[in-house]
């Protein structure tokens, strides 16, 4: 019975999906903890000893993106200074700083077009539906796994750019009517093959660590994506995620997976969606459990007593947040560990059948 009711959240015409870095890791993509270990390790003393003493949000340790915003940070601050300096920083340094560390992260995440088995179970389990037209897929990740699946069993889809070699973003690509179904991916946080070029055009260039730019568009910070205008296209995609939760269709649902709540910009736009007035947005998230479950399931409740118990949250095999579960269901499932993408899809396609 449970694995029936999540079948309906998902499947639901009405559905749209949000997707973390937890569903790439059976692509054999990095956590971002994993991610960090392994780009840090390849930076100079000075980037080491910088972040050696940054603290993480949200009870987490530190990431390459807080490293990564600190650079920016950095770089803004001493732009306004007439010697360009600061300890041992100097604006060169930053510069440079900033594009290892963005060399290092395309490189450990990879620039291979692999298409995924368990992606590609999931997108032809949604495309089963046959009120679907256009199904709405917001990612947080940088890898291409989505998109080379996609490809490869020639689904048709948009990701707001135009053209093939030097693709150019244009947001109006999601607006676009569809007579088929279309799945539309927002990659909320960029893409390892997102380029600037020298007129500050968003590009989306054929994948390589050698890409010859000014900045690579990867993963600015949130702080940062909000802050820099030049980097507007996170904006865009922001307020395309921000108006889809607030789509006023009957049931509208999100499902998250792979997400851990560590964005306080994705988590304020979900909750100010939920709680505004008219909206009858709910929520769905498969999270994992952290090395501090007690005190993760204390945050995510405090979110959750902020959205009068629309959003609901199931952590690991622990708990269960919220309504949208009776407690038999919960045990029933209890011990599938479906905040495995992995474990979900299969629970998916197992009810196709």
């Amino acid at each position: 019975m449970g694995k029936q009711t999540i079948m309906e959240w998902i499947t639901d015409a009405n559905t749209c999906f949000l997707i973390g870095t937890g569903c790439s890791v059976c692509a054999n993509k990095p956590l971002m903890n994993k991610l960090t270990e392994q780009v840090v390790d390849k930076l100079d003393k000075l980037s080491k000893d910088l972040f050696k003493q940054l603290e993480g949000s949200n009870g987490r340790e530190a990431t390459v993106e807080d490293l990564l915003n600190q650079f920016l940070q950095m770089k803004r601050i001493l732009s306004g200074r007439k010697d360009k300096k600061y300890g041992d920083w100097d604006i060169k340094k930053v510069e440079e700083a900033i594009r290892k560390t963005l060399q290092e992260i395309v490189k450990e995440i990879g620039c291979q077009w692999d298409c995924s088995e368990t992606h590609g179970l999931f997108l032809q389990r949604l495309l089963q539906h046959k009120g679907r037209k256009i199904c709405d897929v917001f990612s947080l990740n940088y890898d291409v796994v989505l998109e080379a699946t996609l490809e490869n069993l020639c689904i048709p889809y948009t990701d707001g750019f135009r053209g093939a070699e030097n693709a150019y973003f244009d947001s109006n690509l999601f607006d676009m009517p569809s007579d088929i179904p279309l799945f539309r991916l927002y990659k909320i946080h960029g893409s390892i093959n997102w380029v600037k070029d020298e007129k500050e055009i968003i590009r989306r260039k054929p994948s390589s660590p050698d890409n010859k730019v000014d900045e690579r568009q990867v993963i600015y910070p949130c702080e940062q994506k909000y802050f820099l205008t030049q980097y507007g296209i996170y904006e865009v995609l922001m307020n395309l995620f921000r108006k889809r939760l607030r789509d006023r269709r009957p049931n509208n649902k999100l499902v998250i997976v792979g997400y851990s709540f560590a964005d306080n910009h994705i988590n304020e736009a979900i909750i100010d969606a939920i709680c505004d007035t008219g909206n009858n947005l709910t929520v769905y998230a498969f999270v994992g459990e952290e090395k501090k479950p007690d005190d993760q399931i204390k945050r995510l409740e405090g979110l959750a007593d902020r959205c009068s118990h629309k959003l609901n949250i199931m952590v690991g095999s622990k708990k269960f947040i919220g309504n949208a579960l009776q407690e038999s269901e919960w045990q029933e499932i209890q011990s599938e560990n479906l905040w495995k993408f992995e474990n979900l899809v299969k629970v998916m396609t197992e009810g196709s059948k």
